[in-house]
C-alpha cells in the first residue's frame, strides 16, 4: 500500500504560501481568454494537445504551410512543420528547432541544469545528486548537514511526479526516501534546500518574459451549504469547460483523504462561506490545481532572474522557467527549466488574462508574417489527423492552406421537408464543387441550417443555386439568411441532431495535397512511397477497421 507524504501541520501557513486569498472564488468573470481562440479548437485537441495545436493554428492562419508527421509519439507531442515556401521549421509542443539539442539535454538533467545556473550566478537551491548506488544513510547525512527543510525530486522527469517539498526533519526524510525509492522505484534523486515562496511558471522567448502563471494545489471554496464532495463535483464540471483542463479530473484518492484529515475535515464536511479547503499538496494543474495569470505582477527583478536562467544555457531561445517566488521580499529562485513547455495554462488560466504565446513564437520564427484574426476565422480538424496516425495508415499529412482573398460567410435556415439524404448529399456536393467550408445541421424543429464560407463569388453562387434550385430536390417552404460570426472548420460536414448523434461526412477538401483542385489526398506511407487515396475509400477503411 502506497503512502502519501503530506506536510501540512500548519495549514494556514501553507495556504498563505500559495498566495491565495481565502475569498478568491474561481468565478469565470475574472478571466479573459484570447478571443481568436474561442470556438477555434476542436475537442480532440483539448487538454495536453492544446499547446501544440494553438502554435500550429497561429502559423497556419498566417498562411504558412502546415504538415504533421507521424513519429509514433504521444498526441500532445505530435511533430509538425511550418513553412513559408522558402524556409521550414520543425516544432514539438511549443519548442521550435532553434532550441539546440544540447540545450534540451541540459534541461532534461536537473542536476546539470543546477550546475549551469550556479556557475552563471543565477539563484537556485543548493543541492546534490544521489544515484542508485547511494544508500539512504548517505542521503540523510547530507540533508542533516544541508539543513531542513529540504526538497527531494527525481534526477529526470516532468509533471511534478516524485517531487516532495518542505521535508522538515530526518523522520519525514526517511519516509519520503522509502516512498520514492521503493514504492515509486525512483532511484536517482536530487536533495536540495527548500525555498519558501509561490510556485510560478514563466515563459521566456528571445530574452523576454511572454507570460507567467502561479500554480495552486487542488482546492475548493466553501459556500456554507455544500459538502466538500459536492464542491469537488461542481468544480469538476467547471474545469471541463476550460479547454486546457478538459479531462484533468480532481481524483479523490488517499492523498485527498489524508490532506482533509489534517484539516479536520472529511468529504461530508461543509466548509464555511469563502473558506479555501486544500485537497492536494502539489501545485500540479494536471492533478486538479489552478493556474492564475500573474504576468503583470512580476517585478523587473524576478523577470531578470528568469531571463538570466534561460540565457545561462546556450541555445535555449525559448523555455519555461519554474520559479519559487517570494513576492514579499521581491526575490526568486529557479527550480527547473523546461525546454519543451506546454502553454495551456497561460492560454486558458482559471483567473486573469490569457497570454498570446503562440503569436510570439511565430513572430520569432517567421518575423515577416503577421497575425491574422480577421473574420471569417478558420481552424482545422486534428482528430482526423491523429486517428490516421494512431492506426498507422499514413506518415505525413498536409493541411489545406487557409482560405485567402475576398472571403464571405453565409448562414441559411431552410424550412420544409428537407431531412433527406438526397438533399444533404446535394448540398454537400454543391459545397464541394465551389470549394466551400462549413456544415449542414438538421435542427430539432425540422429546419435545416447551412453554413458556407469561402470566396465571396463562390458563396454567392452557392446561395443562388440553393435558393433557385433546391425545390427540385425537396419541398421547400422558406429560406432565410442570417449573419454568422463563429469560426469555421475547413471542410464540409453534415450533422443530424434528431438522431442524437453526430454524423460527420468529410468532403474531399478536408485533407488534401497542395493542389487545392484535386479530389484526392496525398499521403506519404512509411516506406516513403507517395500514394493517392480518395476520401470515400479512406472513410470506408476507417468505418470498417
Amino acid at each position: 500500500m502506497k503512502k502519501f507524504i503530506v506536510n501540512l501541520d500548519n495549514l494556514d501557513v501553507y495556504r498563505n504560501s500559495c498566495g491565495v486569498d481565502q475569498m478568491e472564488q474561481s468565478e469565470h468573470n475574472d478571466r479573459i481568454w484570447l478571443p481568436h481562440l474561442k470556438n477555434s479548437i476542436p475537442k480532440e485537441a483539448y487538454g495536453h494537445s492544446i499547446s501544440m495545436y494553438c502554435v500550429a493554428l497561429e502559423g497556419w492562419r498566417r498562411g504558412l504551410n502546415l504538415t504533421f508527421r507521424n513519429f509514433n509519439t504521444a498526441k500532445s507531442n505530435t511533430v509538425y512543420f511550418l513553412s513559408d515556401g522558402k524556409k521550414e521549421h520543425r516544432f514539438v509542443v511549443t519548442k521550435g528547432d532553434k532550441v539546440t539539442d544540447d540545450a534540451t539535454l541540459s534541461c532534461k538533467n536537473k542536476y546539470l541544469t543546477k550546475e549551469i545556473l550556479l556557475k552563471a550566478a543565477v539563484p537556485t537551491p543548493e543541492g546534490k545528486v544521489f544515484y542508485e548506488d547511494s544508500n539512504d544513510v548517505e542521503i540523510v547525512k547530507y540533508a542533516n548537514k544541508l539543513g531542513y527543510p529540504v526538497v527531494i525530486k527525481p534526477l529526470k522527469g516532468s509533471g511534478g511526479k516524485g517531487v516532495i517539498a518542505n521535508i522538515r526533519n530526518e523522520i519525514e526524510l526517511k519516509k519520503t526516501l522509502t516512498h520514492l525509492r521503493q514504492e515509486l522505484n525512483i532511484k536517482n534523486i536530487i536533495v536540495e534546500k527548500h525555498f519558501e515562496g509561490i510556485d510560478c511558471r514563466v515563459y521566456v522567448l528571445d530574452g523576454k518574459v511572454i507570460g507567467a502563471i502561479k500554480r495552486l494545489p487542488a482546492n475548493v471554496i466553501g459556500d456554507g451549504k455544500s459538502t466538500i464532495e459536492t464542491l469537488i463535483n461542481l468544480k469538476q464540471k467547471a474545469r471541463f469547460n476550460n479547454p486546457a483542463l478538459y479531462g484533468r479530473k480532481i481524483k479523490i484518492d488517499k492523498e485527498v483523504h489524508q490532506v482533509l484529515k489534517q484539516q479536520n475535515y472529511t468529504l461530508d464536511s461543509i466548509p464555511k462561506q469563502g473558506e479555501m479547503v486544500l485537497l492536494k499538496t502539489k501545485n500540479n494543474v494536471s492533478a486538479g490545481g489552478d493556474a492564475i495569470d500573474i504576468t503583470d505582477e512580476l517585478t523587473d527583478k524576478v523577470k531578470e532572474i528568469a531571463i538570466n536562467a534561460a540565457n545561462a544555457i546556450p541555445g535555449l531561445v525559448q523555455c519555461g522557467i519554474d520559479l519559487m517566488v517570494d513576492f514579499e521580499n521581491d526575490n526568486a529562485t529557479v527550480i527547473e527549466i523546461n525546454s519543451q513547455p506546454h502553454i495551456a495554462s497561460q492560454l486558458f488560466p482559471e483567473k486573469g488574462k490569457g497570454r498570446n504565446i503562440p503569436k510570439a513564437i511565430i513572430d520569432y520564427y517567421f518575423p515577416e508574417t503577421k497575425a491574422n484574426y480577421n473574420e471569417p476565422l478558420y481552424y482545422f480538424d486534428f482528430g482526423h489527423v491523429w486517428k490516421l496516425f494512431r492506426k498507422g495508415f499514413v506518415k505525413e499529412i498536409s493541411i489545406p492552406n487557409v482560405p485567402k482573398g475576398n472571403l464571405k460567410t453565409v448562414k441559411l435556415i431552410i424550412s420544409g421537408k428537407v431531412q433527406s439524404t438526397n438533399f444533404s448529399n446535394w448540398i454537400k456536393q454543391l459545397a464541394n464543387k465551389y470549394n466551400l467550408n462549413g456544415f449542414l445541421k438538421y435542427l430539432n424543429n425540422g429546419d435545416c441550417q447551412i453554413i458556407t464560407s469561402g470566396q465571396a463569388n463562390s458563396v454567392d453562387m452557392f446561395k443562388k443555386i440553393v435558393t433557385d434550385e433546391s425545390y427540385k430536390i425537396a419541398l421547400i417552404e422558406d429560406i432565410k439568411e442570417e449573419p454568422y460570426k463563429e469560426p469555421i472548420k475547413i471542410g464540409f460536414e453534415i450533422f443530424n441532431e434528431n438522431k442524437r448523434r453526430t454524423q460527420k461526412k468529410h468532403t474531399t477538401n478536408h485533407l488534401k495535397n497542395k493542389n487545392k483542385h484535386s479530389n484526392n489526398i496525398m499521403y506519404k506511407k512509411k516506406n516513403g512511397e507517395r500514394v493517392f487515396i480518395t476520401i470515400k475509400r479512406l472513410i470506408y477503411k476507417l468505418l470498417n477497421k
